[in-house]
């Protein structure tokens, strides 16, 4: 799967807009974070909602104080609901965890899923040379796209 469709279709009709929140994640995310992410507590976090008639979801990003100028943690669960329906099969609404763990290196991005309510609640590492990483990145691109249209449309 190629970002560059994904990222036009989500990008295409933002409903709602990205907001700032209170630091408590809401009941749709899970109450922990996966090993290795570490207290994140005194992070600034920016959450949003979209819908754009083929994804849908939520995503909280996270912004670490000492370096201010990106997200270093997202997390998000999309539903995508078309074209792409093997790519919803295997994504779902699950919530999706992305960490930039050294900022600056060349290390992969790590990602890890959970499963949809009522399935495994244990988080999964998504490992860096696979498909699903690759489809994943995708996703998460096009998110921070329609997250970029989101906030340029508030006054």
């Amino acid at each position: 799967m190629r970002p560059g469709p994904l990222l036009a279709l989500l990008a295409a009709v933002v409903v709602g807009a990205a907001r700032a929140a209170a630091q408590e994640a809401g009941p749709a995310y899970a109450p922990s974070l996966p090993d290795g992410v570490g207290d994140v507590s005194g992070w600034e976090l920016v959450t949003g909602d979209f819908d754009t008639g083929t994804a849908r979801g939520s995503y909280r990003f996270y912004v670490n104080p000492t370096r201010r100028a990106m997200y270093q943690l997202m997390r998000y669960r999309v539903d995508i609901l078309e074209p792409w329906p093997a790519v919803r099969e295997r994504h779902g609404d699950a919530e999706r965890v992305a960490f930039v763990r050294l900022p600056g290196s060349r290390e992969p991005m790590l990602f890890w899923a959970r499963g949809p309510a009522g399935t495994d609640p244990a988080w999964r590492a998504i490992p860096s040379d696979t498909d699903e990483y690759r489809a994943e990145l995708g996703v998460l691109m096009a998110l921070l796209g329609v997250h970029r249209a989101a906030r340029a449309s508030q006054p």
